[in-house]
């Protein structure tokens, strides 16, 4: 379903970037976003993003419900759509999230930990811990992702490079518990890795010294795809593998840190963040309405 339309891949860095299309659709922002509800909405996609095996009639309708705002707006949809990107630029981040699962599912064959997106989570729901936690059994691989829904690419990408690079390592743990203990085969696979009996007692220092891809998504608005094809596109958005390890030694107060990293970076191009919302509350509504 997702694929690479151009990949880049920086070996000095050990970091690759890419720019993700949707398998036998035109590599434009519009088709794109067109397609991307009926993606997502998809029973076995949504069994993927909630981890919910079992899409009966009550899980479904909660599922939906999880798209579609959940007070009463006293505004158009439009209005409120506008208003909540204006005041959040987290507003409807999951669907990023979501999104991002199933391209590194799809692409890479990771599975997640736990879904990624929770129910009871409101639209404007935002998260400081890592936006996912994916493995891999054959590599015997942890995948740490971030995602964001920007309405530029530029300050999407920037973002995610800061929270890799700059920010607090141990923050962006925190939640890494909370995603993976309701997984029995994922809890086993973090603690089988770490050959630990209980998460409890994992630190810090231990999870970070396995072999981790610290993976990022961002789904953003764009007019203009041209320019993704230039081998040089992505060399403003420069980031290292070392200066990640540098982040997590600093971080963890620990200068013999010895995990084996990478980066990926991807990026998904829609034509405006506010019609695709729009979209999804609207395929949200329609399903709902057709049960």
């Amino acid at each position: 379903m997702f694929d690479y339309k151009y990949k880049v891949v920086k070996n000095e860095c050990e970091t690759t970037y890419g720019s993700i299309c949707v398998k036998n659709i035109v590599f434009e922002p519009e088709e794109i976003e067109k397609v991307l509800p009926d993606i997502v909405l998809e029973d076995d996609n949504l069994k993927h993003m909630f981890a919910e095996e079992n899409l009966n009639r009550r899980n479904k309708q909660n599922i939906y419900r999880r798209f579609v705002p959940k007070s009463g707006i006293t505004t158009d949809l439009d209005s409120f759509i506008e208003d909540n990107i204006r005041t959040n630029k987290s507003f409807y981040s999951f669907l990023a999230e979501g999104i991002l699962g199933l391209i590194f599912r799809d692409m890479y064959s990771y599975q997640l930990a736990k879904g990624i997106i929770a129910v009871e989570d409101t639209l404007a729901d935002s998260h400081t811990g890592v936006d996912a936690c994916m493995y891999n059994l054959e590599q015997n691989l942890i995948v740490l992702g971030e995602a964001k829904f920007y309405e530029s690419f530029d300050g999407g990408i920037k973002q995610i490079i800061k929270d890799f690079v700059n920010n607090s390592i141990k923050n962006k743990l925190e939640s890494l518990q909370t995603k993976v203990e309701t997984c029995e085969d994922a809890y086993r696979i973090v603690i089988k890795n770490l050959a630990i009996g209980e998460y409890d007692e994992i630190t810090v220092d231990q999870f970070m010294g396995q072999k981790i891809t610290f993976a990022g998504f961002v789904l953003h608005s764009e007019t203009d795809v041209s320019q993704y094809g230039n081998s040089d596109f992505y060399d403003k958005y420069s980031v290292s593998v070392e200066q990640l390890v540098n982040n997590v030694r600093d971080s963890l107060s620990h200068d013999d840190i010895e995990g084996d990293y990478e980066i990926i970076l991807v990026h998904l191009p829609i034509k405006d963040k506010k019609n695709l919302i729009h979209k999804m509350v609207e395929a949200s509504r329609a399903k709902l309405t057709s049960m």
